[in-house]
């Protein structure tokens, strides 16, 4: 049985999770909660931070005003519009494996240079 989407809010001041409704309005968002608004964001501000549990988490980086503990948690089964929107999970280049591999070459590089 798959778990309901839910959607959870950090405002970076303070580290209270609010649960919070999304409204998406074109390229853009605003976050609801009972006499409470945030937003709006724009989509294309959004990075992929990881996942932290079952949630998937996203961070704010629109480059005007450091938030760096700014987040939303998404979980569960997202609604394939709300999907489409959010930035897909990008692996990184090199893995911990291919920076090991790395990291030995240029030792190896550093000390046949040195002999």
């Amino acid at each position: 049985m798959s778990i309901p989407f839910s959607l959870q809010y950090i405002d970076g001041d303070s580290p209270i999770k609010r649960r919070a409704r999304i409204e998406i309005v074109g390229k853009t968002f605003m976050l609801f909660e009972q006499e409470w608004r945030s937003g709006p964001y724009f989509f294309g501000d959004l990075v992929y931070r990881g996942q932290e549990g079952e949630a998937q988490v996203f961070g704010l980086d629109d480059g005007i005003k450091a938030r760096p503990k700014w987040q939303i948690r998404v979980k569960g089964d997202v609604p394939p519009e709300l999907a489409a929107l959010l930035p897909k999970h990008k692996s990184p280049m090199l893995s911990g494996v291919g920076l090991l591999i790395v990291a030995f070459l240029c030792l190896g590089i550093v000390y046949f240079a040195a002999a």
